[in-house]
């Protein structure tokens, strides 16, 4: 998603950024497979079909974790915080303030992202290097995020 609306960014003008949506976006669904298979085999799943016996391998065996050590009690993690953590500063809110937030957010964003790339001038000049670092310094600071919660035993 970040690489087309890099490509957008800059008024389709870096033609490379497609291919790379393209290479990236089966890099994640392969990957997304493939963690949603070791979910489904950690929880038990067996495949039946004699074709598909091959992923009966036990070469995901010993991903479940000991049950009986989890009766540590769980505290809120204080990893690094996102945009997902916003549960807690909009559980008081209505369906409709909800909907009137969300309405507004996008509207003064959209407003900005319209006028507001006016103000730079890097848009209209089309340059790989910045269009590859708009795409990797977010990718890179979402990629830490989660590895230092991966750290974190309360999460």
């Amino acid at each position: 998603g970040i690489t087309a609306c890099t490509y957008h960014l800059f008024y389709n003008s870096i033609p490379l950024l497609v291919p790379l949506q393209a290479f990236l976006t089966c890099v994640g669904n392969t990957t997304a497979a493939y963690a949603a298979y070791r979910i489904a085999v950690s929880n038990g799943w067996r495949a039946d079909n004699e074709m598909l016996q091959f992923l009966n391998s036990n070469a995901v065996e010993g991903t479940n974790e000991d049950k009986s050590a989890s009766s540590v009690e769980k505290k809120e993690s204080e990893s690094l915080i996102g945009f997902e953590d916003l549960g807690d500063a909009l559980a008081n809110d209505t369906d409709y303030t909800f909907l009137i937030k969300l309405f507004g957010g996008c509207a003064v964003a959209s407003y900005a992202i319209k006028y507001g790339e006016l103000l730079f001038d890097f848009p209209f000049d089309a340059s790989l290097g910045l269009g590859i670092l708009v795409i990797l310094i977010p990718s890179l600071l979402n990629a830490f995020k989660w590895y230092k919660r991966s750290l974190d035993p309360t999460f």
